[in-house]
């Protein structure tokens, strides 16, 4: 899959070997992706404070005004939300015999408030998976696919069902040729429970990309094909099922390249 790389208006397009060539890299599409929402609980009273969350949100703020790069300004402190993560991840912990749950949304605070009737119960935001993100996406960005995976993978403990982390994580895997690991990745995203359609197709077009690394080529067309019935428009899987056809027919794989629009030049 080409323009893997997911940022709010960064795009890193991975053509890696058996891949796209320089020749098609002018006709793929980028591939854009929300990074997991930053929780906002607003039940007045009822919360307490979170610098997590602040810290976070001004890395998040950064990163959409001026591009992931920014991030760099606040890897240190993105460094030190991921270390304020309780290990092991749990929600709940009680502060002077108050109970603190950390929810993914107001909703989710109130479910758990109206399941715990009678208890003294505040709500603070689960900032973790964002912060995972970020930081992740920076150092994919950078060319730091190691690194990447160190906070993506925190990031996954706070939000194991994140299409967006798992697809950022796998960004990191193309850039070091795993593709077993991609192939894994991809079905632990179909798995996830209620998975909407364009992240179905996503995990997919992830799927497909390694099954064609892997030269399992019947795999990869069917992978792409199931996809396109989802997102019937993606020009990378287009793109994708006519390299697998040209492949089947006999031409030679092509050498990838890793395209970076926007990453700092030199002067």
């Amino acid at each position: 899959m080409c323009g893997l790389k997911p940022d709010l208006a960064i795009v890193l397009a991975l053509c890696g070997a058996l891949g796209f060539g320089p020749a098609a890299l002018g006709e793929t599409a980028p591939e854009i992706l929300a990074a997991p929402p930053i929780p906002q609980i607003s039940l007045a009273s009822e919360t307490v404070a979170d610098a997590d969350a602040e810290l976070t949100q001004a890395a998040a703020d950064d990163a959409a005004a001026h591009g992931i790069v920014a991030v760099k300004g606040h890897e240190a402190q993105l460094r030190q939300v991921l270390a304020d993560m309780p290990s092991p991840f749990v929600r709940t912990r009680s502060d002077a015999g108050q109970l603190i749950y950390r929810a993914d949304s107001s909703l989710g605070c109130a479910v758990y408030q109206s399941a715990h009737a009678g208890q003294q119960i505040a709500c603070q935001g689960n900032p973790f998976a964002s912060a995972g993100f970020f930081l992740g996406s920076y150092y994919n960005e950078i060319g730091q696919p190691e690194l990447a995976l160190e906070a993506l993978d925190l990031g996954l403990v706070a939000g194991p069902n994140s299409p967006v982390l798992i697809a950022e994580r796998n960004a990191a895997l193309i850039m070091q040729h795993r593709w077993n690991d991609v192939l894994a990745a991809a079905d632990r995203g179909l798995g996830i429970p209620a998975l909407a359609g364009n992240y179905r197709a996503l995990m997919l077009r992830n799927r497909g990309y390694a099954l064609t690394a892997l030269n399992r080529l019947d795999e990869a067309q069917q992978a792409y094909e199931q996809s396109l019935a989802l997102a019937p428009d993606n020009a990378l899987a287009k793109n994708e099922l006519r390299y697998i056809a040209g492949l089947k027919a006999g031409a030679a794989p092509t050498e990838g390249a890793i395209f970076l629009p926007n990453k700092p030049k030199s002067n």
